[in-house]
């Protein structure tokens, strides 16, 4: 029998250096890989590995600091046109490979300031037409290559400001109704596609302004229970199908106002500790499943106020070492992705 590939977790985002400047990069197994073009900052929200090669993306400042969209592939670093002009900012948020093809979705400022979503494939940008129109601005969140279709999630602006969630197949739109109320926000933040299912998570506001979390699949609202008090939001940042089981990874906020770090497996409350301080705030960004194995990334904070980046384990906490300090008390890390990849 042939032994099982040892699994590298890689866990993507930034740390800030003694100047406060965001230094994109990864750690790998916990060890700290530095991004090039990270002088004058920069941040990854999304990381793939695929054939040996690492891409990580986001955004790297340029010296005028304007935020240039892009990726990098094992380090070397590849930037995208802003297409509404060089001196806007731009920024990928997700990132998927097809075959030869790199999909890099996210968003890019025009002249008058409005955010306008779309993605890049190989470089080349596509629009992501809107019903409420582009000047009401539009954000994306995931982008998902599912065999020949492209879906990407996110949610739109509106002359009323409240936020309409829902996903782009093929450049066509798809609103998600909020079931509270439409005249409330909506959001997604992940997008997965599983065995013909099309799950998008987030959370919905209901009439008191109060966020719900929860997913749609195939446009049908699940609710999740909010664990502590339900005249407070949570919020779903991360989404997984595993077998036959639902894993919405996020936090709540207590009754005493703490936001909690912590995953719903099928609709059933995990509770995430902060090791720091209980009266500390923390934040699941990512959630994946490896066999029996639960890994939620995210940040937690210390008693004053400074968040470690680091991961739960079925439970227990691991923090990522900031390189540029050697003590959690002296600058943030932070966590946006999580990937697991066999050796």
């Amino acid at each position: 029998m042939s032994p099982v590939p040892a699994e590298t977790m890689y866990a993507a985002g930034y740390a800030a250096d003694s100047s406060d400047i965001w230094i994109p990069g990864y750690w790998k197994n916990g060890t700290w890989n530095e991004l090039s073009n990270a002088s004058y900052g920069g941040y990854v929200r999304s990381i793939v590995v695929s054939d040996g090669n690492i891409y990580a993306a986001g955004y790297a400042n340029n010296s005028s600091g304007i935020s240039v969209a892009g990726y990098w592939k094992n380090e070397e670093w590849t930037g995208f046109d802003n297409p509404y002009g060089a001196s806007y900012n731009a920024y990928v948020t997700s990132l998927a490979l097809s075959g030869s093809d790199i999909y890099a979705a996210g968003g890019a400022s025009d002249s008058s300031g409005v955010c306008v979503a779309g993605y890049w494939k190989n470089g080349e940008w596509t629009k992501l037409q809107t019903t409420s129109g582009a000047s009401e601005g539009a954000y994306v969140t995931s982008i998902v290559i599912s065999g020949s279709d492209t879906y990407i999630a996110g949610y739109t602006g509106s002359s009323s400001d409240a936020c309409t969630a829902g996903y782009w197949k093929n450049g066509t739109w798809t609103e998600l109704q909020n079931f509270y109320d439409s005249s409330k926000s909506a959001y997604i933040t992940s997008l997965i596609v599983s065995d013909g299912g099309v799950y998008a998570a987030g959370s919905a506001a209901n009439s008191s302004g109060v966020c719900v979390p929860g997913y749609w699949k195939n446009k049908t609202w699940t609710e999740l229970t909010n664990p502590y008090d339900v005249s407070k939001s949570a919020y779903v940042t991360s989404f997984t199908v595993s077998e036959n089981d639902t894993f919405a990874g996020g936090y709540a906020i207590s009754g005493s106002n703490v936001c909690v770090a912590g995953y719903w497996r099928n609709n059933v409350w995990n509770s995430l500790s902060d090791f720091y301080d209980d009266s500390g705030n923390a934040y699941v960004t990512s959630v994946v499943v490896s066999d029996s194995d639960v890994i939620a990334g995210g940040v937690a904070a210390n008693a004053a106020g400074v968040y470690a980046a680091g991961y739960w384990k079925n439970g227990m906490w691991t923090e990522l070492p900031n390189a540029y300090s050697a003590s959690k008390d002296g600058y943030t890390a932070h966590v946006n992705a999580l990937t697991l990849a066999s050796d």
